[in-house]
């Protein structure tokens, strides 16, 4: 082999040497970079999906995660009678007589969460510790404003006979500032209506936080079946999952005067119809926020609802004031 064809080989062999050394950076890059904008996508996926999450617990709260910039609804025409404190069940709270038939907007902060922190930690130990007691009158420690509640849980377990919702598997823990007060959330896996269980904590006297049992349990003056067969013509205060519905009957055949809701119980089990005047500030409030609930949707509210005077039927009732668009009930 003659020194000129060593030469072009050699070379040959350079030029490929350099094309795959070039080749390999450009696979190496293109790989790294393919897999950085997967890792990126799927993390921005789920971030999206914990904030879609979050936006549907806070839903189901009555919250919008938008509530810095509350949306006001007109004033009402006129305020609707509530109950007198002397006609108060023991431990309820005393109503505003000078409050509005439908509450105003809350506003809301994102605060951070802490996974490992003490607050966290003790809330869910907490929270491990109240599912495995079985007396009720061992949680009274447990709960938020335990001596106004505790005439509450033994009206619910002892005369009502009340169940405790089971909570699944957790779903998310979330941190906030709700209308100035400091909020530690947590959802579960349920059997109820709207699949999840969600429960709040809030900041005891002494720094803990502790259970809010109202809101956890769905509490109402009365059981939707005791309700139901007593009829009350004075207003009693439920918590139901609501939403829109068409059944127009008995006192409130007119579909053109009334709107109607269904309010079911916590565990889906009781309901009623509630109506009100589709002209009035309480109707028109009704209509707006239960506008996406769909036919199968739900929203939390506790509400102050009654039977009419001589009622027709043990199914359809006066809704006299919607007290919060959740079941969660701040000072």
């Amino acid at each position: 082999m003659t020194s000129g064809s060593i030469g072009s080989h050699r070379a040959f062999m350079g030029v490929c040497i350099t094309l795959s050394v070039c080749l390999s950076l450009v696979l190496f890059v293109g790989w790294r970079w393919y897999f950085n904008s997967v890792s990126n996508r799927n993390t921005l996926l789920e971030l999206a999906h914990k904030a879609e999450t979050r936006a549907r617990d806070l839903e189901k709260m009555g919250l919008l995660v938008d509530a810095a910039k509350p949306v006001e609804l007109p004033a009402p025409d006129m305020p609707t009678p509530v109950r007198q404190s002397s006609e108060l069940e023991p431990g309820a709270r005393s109503p505003d007589n000078n409050a509005a038939p439908y509450p105003g907007a809350s506003s809301i902060k994102v605060m951070p969460l802490q996974e490992n922190g003490e607050d966290v930690v003790q809330a869910v130990a907490l929270l491990e510790q109240f599912w495995q007691v079985e007396n009720w009158k061992d949680r009274i420690p447990m709960v938020i404003e335990a001596d106004r509640v505790a005439a509450l849980m033994r009206d619910f377990y002892e005369t009502q006979n009340g169940k405790d919702p089971l909570p699944g598997g957790m779903l998310n823990k979330a941190r906030y500032l709700i209308d100035g007060h400091e909020i530690l959330y947590f959802s579960y896996t349920s059997n109820r209506p709207t699949g999840t269980l969600e429960v709040a904590l809030r900041r005891g006297p002494q720094g803990k936080f502790l259970i809010d049992w109202e809101s956890l349990v769905g509490y109402g003056e009365m059981s939707f079946a005791d309700f139901r067969s007593k009829r009350p013509a004075k207003p009693v205060m439920l918590r139901a999952y609501v939403r829109q519905f068409e059944y127009y009957n008995f006192e409130f055949s007119d579909s053109s005067k009334f709107l109607c809701v269904k309010l079911s119980s916590e565990n889906a089990e009781h309901s009623v119809y509630g109506y009100s005047d589709r002209t009035s500030a309480l109707g028109r409030w009704l209509e707006s926020e239960l506008a996406t609930t769909g036919p199968s949707g739900f929203k939390g509210f506790t509400l102050s609802v009654s039977f009419p005077p001589n009622a027709q039927s043990n199914q359809c009732v006066l809704i006299d004031k919607v007290v919060a668009a959740r079941w969660l009930i701040l000072p």
